[in-house]
């Protein structure tokens, strides 16, 4: 499932004007849009993260999103790096 890896979401990311980026491992956008169900699951079950870092001054770049906005951005990774191909594939699917 190696390939299949980038197309799963890792990164939900909420923008204020604008509709919500799903990002994968390496930060890619995947789609700009989240169903109601992955929006809930990064609610209830993601860990609340920050763009403000390094890590992710490309994807910042590449969406034109300002220092100031980053630091007030919501995100959550929805990836822990215990989960099993099973729950990986139910992920994908939301």
């Amino acid at each position: 499932m190696q390939s299949d890896r980038d197309a799963i979401p890792h990164y939900l990311v909420l923008r204020a004007g604008c509709a919500p980026y799903v990002l994968n491992a390496n930060r890619h956008v995947l789609r700009r849009e989240a169903s109601l169900l992955l929006r809930a699951f990064a609610r209830t079950r993601g860990t609340p993260t920050s763009i403000a870092d390094d890590a992710w001054n490309d994807f910042s770049g590449l969406e034109s999103v300002s220092i100031v906005e980053r630091m007030d951005m919501r995100a959550y990774a929805l990836v822990q790096g215990i989960e099993s191909e099973h729950q990986l594939r139910l992920l994908s699917a939301l």
